[in-house]
Formats: C-alpha cells, structure tokens, sequence
C-alpha cells in the first residue's frame, strides 16, 4: 500500500468517524485537511499562444488556494484537460506559494503563466477523473512531462469518491 493510499484512507477514517459524532483521537501528526481535497479550473489571463486555451489546466490542491503560501508553498497536482472535457496529460506536481496568488481578482501563476482560477465542485472532478477520455474524439500523444510525477489516477479517483 502506497503512503498516498495509506494517507488517504485514514482521512476517510476520520471524516467516517467525524459524521458518526464519535469523538475522534486527534494526533499532533494527524493532516488537518483531506489530501486533494480542492480543485480548480486555470483560464489563461496572460495571451494564448497558438491553441493554448483549448488546453484548460486542473489543479488540485490540499487546501484552498486562499490559504497557500501563509506558511509554506504547497505542492499541487497539475493536469491538463481539453476544453475541461477530457484529461490530455497527468503532468505532475506544481508548487504554488504565496507570491504565485492575487486572491483579490483569483489569479494565480502556475509555471510563468497567469491564471484566472475557479473552484470545481469534487462531483466534476469525480466525473473527470472517470471518464478521462471525455466525449470530445481526439487524439492523445504520449506526452512526457518534466514535473515530478504525482498521484495516480486511480489514488485521485479514490479521494474525489468520499466526498459522494
């Protein structure tokens, strides 16, 4: 079993136990959010070059953006969908701090681009994630990606289904 997968399941340990009224033990260690809990569409505010709009960025976050940076930067997972339709590239993970955010006008810098970013519901993400392949036909190159690589699809699908 995987750290991530390991992580995981005893978050959705404590938000089983939280929903029952149980009174959970709480540790120093224990993270104070759901990985992955968050995510949210990337429009490009900066100009596209070619078709570059088309390719519509998801970012995946521990937290919400708001809240990135206060104490460190926060490491993302970033992929790629085509017109939000489809998934064209797991790329990796990103680290956004809190120089990359204008929370004001929701722009944040992921990878020297700028971004206007909105929250999408876990129901989208979920939806996304199932149907990676969208219903838009077209073709995918294996593209490699130079981030480091982060969680699977599958680790990512597991998370977005507790919040069911």
């Amino acid at each position: 079993m995987s750290r991530f997968t390991r992580v995981c399941a005893s978050v959705l340990a404590a938000v089983l136990l939280a929903l029952s009224g149980a009174a959970p033990c709480v540790h120093a260690s224990s993270p104070a959010a759901a990985p992955w809990s968050h995510a949210y569409y990337l429009f490009l505010s900066d100009p596209p070059i070619a078709c570059e709009a088309c390719y519509v960025p998801l970012l995946i976050t521990s937290v919400p953006l708001e809240s990135i940076g206060k104490d460190a930067p926060s490491d993302c997972v970033l992929i790629t969908t085509y017109e939000r339709d489809s998934i064209w590239q797991i790329n990796g993970m990103v680290s956004v701090a809190a120089a990359d955010l204008e929370v004001a006008p929701r722009i944040v810098r992921v990878r020297q681009r700028h971004y206007r970013y909105q929250e999408v519901a876990p129901a989208e993400v979920l939806k996304l994630l199932e149907r990676p392949e969208g219903t838009i036909p077209i073709s995918r190159p294996m593209l490699h990606s130079d981030l480091p690589p982060g969680p699977s699809l599958d680790e990512l699908k597991a998370v977005f289904s507790a919040f069911k």
